[in-house]
């Protein structure tokens, strides 16, 4: 696919300082779906559609009803851009269909597609080298009893962006679908982060025999592992067997937070887990400055990584960067977007409507925004500027 010059808006305080940065048109993604809706009656293209509610979410609106009351109101050049014919507009209904319509797998794969062709090139610039794993529910989709309203996704620590997403129907849970995810991404030569829900041999074998390598939190759903590292830390550590420790200090949010990592090989030839090589020790210490409380969190690890390729300073830095995909992903998608409070929830519709989120999020970041509610209030005072941004610059 051709990529277009698209001039990056310069008003954002969050944005890059590129003048430049290469873009492929967004609507490409949408073109190549397969198109299940009955000719008759047919009024809107599928990629008209779908490029409206992209737009309407970098925008700020949160579904379709708002989105499809806010197009009524958009400039005449605005809605011809997006090619709808001249004096009409889509009811929520028509969006909802689409949503619940779409070939979902198809959809996520198109979308893989253009996120690794953005990766690629701002992996260009530097590593781009550990994988969150984590889970999600979408709150209300659930409560409404959508089948999949739960989704596994793959998170870049570094980029900040989804690199792939799959749905966790109800009557299994996220173990069964962690292949499937993998199947999406590419293993080798990654460090993949998780906590303790996806800590299963079955997991670590696969990450193995794919060349990754896995940072795993053990609590107690694995008893026996927990005990084993636990007993090893709190012994004194034995004649041969060589700890290595680091910390970092940060401060911010009224409270000072120290964390340490404490590792250690003794344990690599007596554990029955594949591929480990060390067992960690994670502790937090966080002291309120305005009272001066002070509490301690510890919680326990492995890796696959040796001592030679996981240093202390590299494991903790990972551990923590796991957590990016709370702060990064899961909390913008609630607050910023709504998501936890979208009522769609019929087939597929869940899914889809995340997807879109992860897509737009994805393009917000790569053009180095870092803050997606400056980033959207920029774009609802200039819809055209969004549109150029998605590579939508003229109409059919």
């Amino acid at each position: 696919m051709a990529a277009n010059s698209v001039t990056q808006i310069a008003e954002s305080d969050n944005a890059s300082p590129q003048s430049k940065v290469q873009v492929i048109p967004l609507d490409r993604i949408f073109e190549g779906l397969t198109d299940e809706r009955k000719r008759r009656g047919k009024v809107y293209t599928l990629t008209s559609l779908c490029l409206l509610l992209l737009l309407g979410l970098m925008c700020g609106k949160r579904g379709p009803t708002s989105i499809a009351r806010w197009f009524r109101k958009l400039p005449f050049l605005t809605r011809i851009r997006l090619r709808f014919p001249l004096g009409r507009s889509p009811a929520p209904a028509t969006l909802c269909r689409l949503l619940q319509d779409l070939d979902v797998l198809e959809l996520e794969r198109n979308i893989r597609l253009w996120v690794l062709a953005v990766n690629t090139e701002l992996a260009a610039a530097g590593r781009a080298q550990r994988i969150a794993l984590d889970g999600k529910t979408l709150r209300v989709a659930a409560k409404r009893g959508a089948e999949a309203a739960h989704l596994l996704a793959a998170f870049s620590h570094e980029l900040k962006t989804v690199l792939g997403q799959v749905a966790v129907e109800h009557k299994t849970n996220e173990i069964n679908l962690v292949v499937d995810l993998l199947d999406q991404l590419v293993v080798a030569g990654r460090l993949l982060t998780m906590d303790a829900l996806l800590t299963q041999r079955k997991i670590a074998q696969e990450i193995i025999d794919r060349q990754g390598d896995y940072l795993m939190i053990v609590k107690k759903n694995q008893p026996q592992l927990h005990e084993d590292i636990r007993m090893c830390f709190d012994e004194e550590a034995l004649r041969d067997e060589a700890r290595r420790s680091a910390q970092t200090t940060s401060k911010g949010h009224g409270r000072l937070e120290v964390r340490e990592i404490v590792t250690s090989s003794a344990l690599k030839d007596f554990l029955d887990w594949p591929g480990l090589e060390q067992v960690l020790l994670i502790r937090r210490i966080i002291t309120k400055l305005k009272t001066d409380e002070t509490r301690t969190e510890e919680v326990y690890a492995i890796t696959s990584l040796p001592p030679e390729r996981g240093s202390p300073e590299a494991l903790l830095a990972a551990n923590r960067g796991h957590w990016g995909i709370e702060n990064s992903l899961h909390w913008i998608r609630d607050v910023t977007l709504g998501e936890d409070h979208c009522p769609i929830c019929k087939k597929d519709a869940p899914q889809a409507f995340a997807a879109l989120r992860n897509l737009m999020l994805a393009l917000m970041r790569w053009l180095g925004h870092t803050n997606m509610a400056a980033a959207i209030d920029l774009y609802s005072a200039r819809p055209e500027s969004a549109l150029i941004t998605m590579g939508v610059t003229t109409g059919t």
